[in-house]
């Protein structure tokens, strides 16, 4: 009996862990100066709060969001947001193939779902990215 309750909870878990769907993601309309401010390098909360704000409020969230192209490659691309600094978003393309055709210091827009939190030096990254506007493209 305890074999067969391990063999289904094995099963269920991979499942779960197979299926990430992000059409099923809401929306959030927050900009990056939003996250910096609440989450970011720019907030004043603890650690263990910025954490907590970015769990329940951004993470899994598709956003959209503006910059310069840093590193452009196929299946991936990192964007300036705030004009300082090298990178503050890096998301990974839903096609894999979507970053070809970018260009460094070109602006693009893309929408994508937020996975995990930046701060001072690392930036923000997300998956299941699409360019909503690139002026190359037209």
């Amino acid at each position: 009996m305890k074999t067969r309750l391990f063999i289904n909870f094995l099963f269920a878990s991979l499942l779960v862990g197979c299926s990430e769907d992000p059409s099923r993601y809401l929306t959030s309309l927050a900009s990056y100066a939003q996250l910096e401010r609440e989450v970011g390098c720019d907030s004043k909360f603890s650690d263990d709060k910025k954490k907590d704000i970015f769990e329940e409020h951004y993470k899994n969230r598709w956003m959209t969001w503006s910059g310069t192209v840093v590193h452009p490659n196929k299946g991936e691309v990192s964007l300036n947001i705030d004009k300082t600094g090298i990178q503050d978003l890096t998301v990974d393309f839903s096609d894999g193939e979507l970053g070809y055709n970018l260009v460094e210091d070109d602006e693009i827009t893309v929408k994508f779902v937020m996975k995990t939190l930046g701060g001072c030096f690392l930036p923000y990254t997300g998956e299941h990215a699409i360019i909503e506007y690139y002026p190359l493209l037209k």
